[in-house]
């Protein structure tokens, strides 16, 4: 039979930095970069996937080799109960520039060996596939953001993802928006499971059990409680704490702000945003911080904020139609002054559909 090809797309989240794996709500979207898999079935278990920038490898259903390009293909393969194998070649663009592109590779093998092993999936069960993929198997302590965006995205909407109940909301951008995402790649990538995500996941934790006992996560402890204990935490605990209240709080205005198609407000949360990751999360690296300057000091844009963990990556952006490319250009020709070394990009990005 012919190759079979599905794509899974990356997303972005404007509000909503680190509190998924905290129990907070997030505003997510794609757009139309991600990953492409081209696969048919194998009358065998092993699996064969090449890569055009990685080449080739071959391994058996069971095998994870944690360092190990094809790791996401060797995971996925371990939480299905999979009786045959597949050959596949895997493209994607970006990788590793905080805009969840471990999570879209993830849910492409997943999806393609649940088809050639007669699996139906359906989309809660792709998500929290993805999840165990990622925290159980390669021990990265995430929330559902990534799955859930990847699986649900609508080019026409902003969603808003409420990682308890699982739900999700789309919220319809206006037909008048005068208003358009970039994408600004610092050309450093990152790995989240050897940067400081899961560290900033454990102070949370213990930030939560201090202020309510048997409180797994922040977003057991009413936000009352916190304000009411919160000086009794170290300093670092009580940082992550404060940025996981108010985030939220930027969640909910940030929702209310897209449904009122009021751009400005909505550029002014992601600034407070990422001025939290920077200040009460500490996550950005000074090289995000310098590119996020640039952006916030640029015509045109409403709002910036890191994507992904801020380790690395990029900053996206929401900018006047009208203006972006000239804005694109700008911050290309300042951020390359201070760092010609880095591979840099700087692009006006469209939105796209969730996986298929």
């Amino acid at each position: 039979m012919p190759p079979i090809t599905l794509f899974s797309p990356y997303r972005i989240c404007p509000i909503g930095a680190h509190i998924d794996h905290q129990g907070g709500a997030v505003l997510g979207r794609t757009i139309n970069l991600g990953t492409r898999l081209e696969y048919q079935p194998l009358d065998s278990k092993e699996i064969r996937v090449t890569s055009d920038q990685f080449g080739e490898t071959i391994f058996f259903i069971g095998d994870l080799d944690k360092l190990h390009w094809a790791r996401y293909a060797q995971a996925a393969a371990r939480v299905l109960n999979l009786k045959r194998g597949m050959k596949a070649h895997v493209t994607g663009s970006l990788i590793g520039a905080g805009l969840s592109s471990s999570a879209s590779v993830g849910l492409a093998y997943l999806k393609a060996l649940a088809d050639v092993n007669d699996i139906a999936l359906t989309n809660e069960q792709l998500v929290h596939l993805d999840f165990e993929l990622e925290c159980n198997e390669l021990g990265l302590q995430n929330g559902l953001l990534d799955p859930m965006s990847i699986i649900y995205g609508r080019k026409n909407a902003l969603l808003f993802l409420d990682t308890v109940a699982g739900s999700v909301s789309p919220i319809l951008d206006s037909p008048s928006s005068d208003s358009v995402w970039i994408v600004a790649y610092s050309g450093i990538s990152r790995e989240l499971t050897k940067s400081g995500f899961n560290l900033r996941v454990a102070e949370c934790r213990e930030a939560a059990s201090s202020l309510q006992n048997g409180a797994w996560k922040l977003g057991d402890v009413p936000r009352e409680i916190f304000e009411a204990k919160k000086m009794s935490l170290p300093d670092n605990l009580r940082k992550r704490a404060q940025h996981f209240f108010g985030e939220v709080e930027r969640v909910h205005l940030g929702k209310q702000a897209w449904a009122e198609s009021d751009a400005v407000r909505f550029g002014q949360l992601m600034n407070q945003s990422c001025e939290s990751s920077i200040r009460n999360y500490e996550s950005g690296s000074e090289v995000l911080i310098q590119l996020h300057g640039i952006i916030a000091d640029t015509n045109g844009v409403y709002g910036s904020r890191f994507s992904g963990g801020g380790y690395g990556g990029c900053v996206v952006a929401l900018a006047k139609r009208d203006s972006a490319e000239n804005a694109c250009a700008e911050i290309a020709e300042k951020f390359s002054a201070i760092h010609p070394e880095l591979p840099s990009q700087v692009f006006v990005v469209e939105t796209g559909d969730g996986m298929q």
